[in-house]
């Protein structure tokens, strides 16, 4: 029942920095070249980081409002009326002639209104209804949606708002033992230190060449992010990655260049530049090491989701990359000069 959205979106990863220590030395899944064929890497010791500036301070504030992103750390409402903007926890049942029809049942959806991503008038019906109560919704289906046995079609939604969330973010102190921190103290903390890391990886980053990039380990990539969008486009729409490329009027190659140029060549860049300086210094990468971001990725979903299916759906290689920005950002860290 959602829009066909766009081909392509921003993903935020969140860089852990819990260190994995010890355990059985890792088989490498990515560059395992000379990467100095590859990239010219930058300076990567004594690097100066100034907290106090207020570049700095910009980069903290972004560090804990994905904080805040990542776990839904807003106000939460269970009184009061539905407003723009709001996301909406609801419970959904959608009848066509009485009948429930495939995928339109949903319990416990977090759905942000104006976000545009049901069929026109779900959304604006919700507006100025009462939290905890329940309302039908009678609706059609756009004549161009792809499925043709709802296509013009009308429709009945009963939805029930269970709770509001709010767009008025928590501050640490109001949310700091919910991340497992004894204190507020000990998040800024841990929170300025992640930034510290950030800003020393992006310095890494951008003092980097690349000269070329690996053909496996760019194959690679690609394979599996096309993957997670045959999957995504499965799960959410019912439809294959050919037909939504053709809804786009995209074919394949135009999908593999715009995903090389904007998402993949970046990404490999950054990864050849952290990858060198593991193998620089013999940094020793461990199974426990990646092992700790699976287990990170999976609480930061916070679903009911299994080892298997999270890795099925990233890749080996994804956690092996997360944990190697791990240990060289605590690296660059242990080397950097900060005031």
């Amino acid at each position: 029942m959602k829009k066909i959205i766009g081909i392509f979106v921003v993903t935020a990863l969140v860089m852990s920095v819990v260190c994995g220590c010890g355990g059985k030395k890792a088989k490498r899944e990515l560059y395992n070249e000379n990467l100095a064929k590859y990239v010219t890497l930058g300076e990567y010791k004594n690097i100066k980081v100034d907290t106090a500036s207020s570049d700095f301070k910009s980069a903290y504030e972004a560090t804990v409002e994905n904080d805040v992103a990542l776990h839904n750390l807003y106000e939460k409402k269970t009184t009061g009326e539905v407003v723009s903007g709001d996301t909406v926890n609801i419970d959904y049942v959608g009848k066509k002639d009485g009948v429930a029809f495939d995928g339109g049942t949903a319990q416990g959806y977090d759905l942000t209104i104006g976000s545009g991503s049901f069929i026109p008038g779900f959304e604006d019906g919700l507006i100025g209804k009462k939290i905890g109560s329940t309302v039908d919704l009678n609706l059609t289906f756009p004549e161009s949606y792809q499925s043709e046995e709802l296509a013009g079609k009308a429709v009945v939604f009963t939805v029930t708002i269970n709770y509001v969330t709010t767009t008025n973010p928590l501050k640490p102190e109001e949310f700091y033992k919910e991340l497992g921190f004894q204190s507020a103290e000990d998040y800024t903390k841990d929170a300025t230190k992640r930034t510290v890391i950030e800003t020393l990886v992006d310095q890494v980053n951008e003092t980097t060449k690349a000269k070329d990039y690996p053909e496996a380990d760019e194959k690679l990539l690609y394979e599996s992010m096309k993957k997670q969008y045959e999957q995504m486009y499965q799960a959410q729409y019912g439809a294959t990655f050919e037909q939504m490329l053709s809804y786009s009027n995209m074919t394949e190659d135009d999908f593999k260049k715009t995903a090389l140029e904007n998402t993949i060549y970046p990404t490999m860049k950054k990864q050849m530049a952290l990858y060198a300086v593991l193998d620089q210094e013999k940094i020793e990468l461990t199974d426990k090491a990646i092992e700790a971001q699976v287990k990170k990725t999976i609480q930061n979903i916070g679903r009911d989701v299994t080892e298997e299916k999270v890795k099925e759906f990233y890749g080996d290689y994804y956690f092996e990359a997360l944990a190697v920005e791990d240990l060289v950002g605590n690296f660059l860290y242990e080397n950097a000069k900060i005031k």
